[in-house]
């Protein structure tokens, strides 16, 4: 059947998929929880945290106006950040696809593929803004 050398390589195999799945979605969870914050085209994100900066610091008038003018001039750099940080994320994603397809008999492989248009699916989702009951 298997012997332990294989078996071993199926357990680091596992884990490491485990592993990276684990860090993949964490990352995406704080991704879109920083992006959310600083992207123009959607204003209700920003007044959201900008209300939650007021609600819970207490702004005065002037101070809102200064924050909400902060967020403004910042907007720009971090999108630049988050789209750069996004291509890499998305180019390395591929080659860990790729090397976990290498190693999957033809039915895995086809299983692996479903499993990850579902979850780029989901991510497309989440990065619109909504969530997966949304579509």
């Amino acid at each position: 059947m298997f012997d332990r050398s294989r078996l071993w390589a199926l357990a680091l195999l596992v884990a490491v998929f485990a592993a990276g799945a684990a860090v993949g979605g964490a990352l995406s969870l704080a991704l879109r929880d920083r992006a959310a914050r600083h992207r123009p085209e959607r204003p209700r994100q920003e007044s959201s945290y900008l209300d939650r900066l007021d609600r819970e610091l207490h702004l005065t008038a002037a101070q809102r106006d200064s924050v909400a003018a902060i967020l403004r001039r910042y907007d720009q750099p971090m999108q630049e950040l988050w789209r750069t940080a996004r291509q890499r994320l998305d180019s390395l994603r591929v080659k860990v696809r790729a090397d976990i397809g290498a190693v999957l008999s033809r039915e895995q492989q086809e299983q692996f593929r479903l499993m990850n248009q579902r979850m780029d699916s989901l991510r497309a989702v989440r990065e619109r803004g909504g969530s997966s009951r949304d579509h």
